[in-house]
């Protein structure tokens, strides 16, 4: 599918208050732990795509799906863009996201991070204001985060050549040096620590609903 005319009628509110930035979710593939498609598995009523469009559509002029299945996402109501080149990971729907962009920055995401910390989101758009980085992203406990993250548009013959020889997006970020947010700032912006909280197995969406209760019970009292 080719992507929606650059005017950036998404319907996502009035469009002078946004910057130049494109916001793509990255569908992935079908799980093999989860045993069915992620962006269309459903959390607290909603489906995992719509949990990310939530949280990037305020920040974001443009806002799409890059998935290798446009079919089965149809009924997520979100415009839809396929893969240049399939199967190529995260990495490979990152070049697709560069590749149609009609912004100087790609805000992406990952389907399966549903609690995406708004604050923290917009720090990455902070930063890219000054210096002008190649990229943007966050350290967690676990070390640099590709996702979510702002890579400039320029990286795309980068990304291209790179996918060639290996397609981890963290080995990615070796070669473009972006721009990282210190993990303490990450924790001030994120207290409760689940930006980079990846759902994967069955367990991960019992922990998911648990969590989605408690801030429901919180939130009546």
């Amino acid at each position: 599918m080719m992507p929606p005319p650059p005017s950036g009628a998404e319907n996502h509110g009035p469009m002078p208050a946004r910057p130049p930035i494109t916001g793509v979710i990255l569908a992935g593939g079908l799980s093999r732990r989860l045993g069915q498609d992620k962006a269309s598995l459903k959390l607290g009523g909603k489906a995992l795509a719509q949990w990310v469009a939530q949280a990037l559509a305020p920040l974001v002029s443009h806002l799409w799906l890059i998935t290798n299945h446009p079919l089965e996402h149809l009924s997520l109501g979100l415009p839809l863009i396929t893969d240049l080149k399939p199967y190529q990971g995260p990495a490979g729907g990152l070049a697709t996201a560069l590749f149609f962009a009609r912004t100087p920055w790609v805000l992406a995401a990952a389907a399966d991070n549903p609690f995406l910390a708004p604050p923290l989101l917009a720090a990455l758009i902070r930063r890219a204001a000054a210096g002008n980085p190649a990229a943007v992203v966050c350290r967690s406990p676990g070390g640099m985060e590709p996702f979510p993250g702002l890579y400039s548009v320029r990286l795309l013959s980068h990304l291209t050549a790179f996918l060639k020889m290996d397609r981890r997006p963290t080995r990615f970020l070796e070669v473009c040096r972006p721009r990282v947010i210190p993990l303490e700032e990450v924790t001030r912006l994120d207290p409760p620590g689940r930006t980079f909280f990846n759902l994967n197995t069955p367990e991960d969406l019992a922990q998911a609903e648990a969590w989605l209760a408690a801030e429901t019970g919180n939130n009546e009292r």
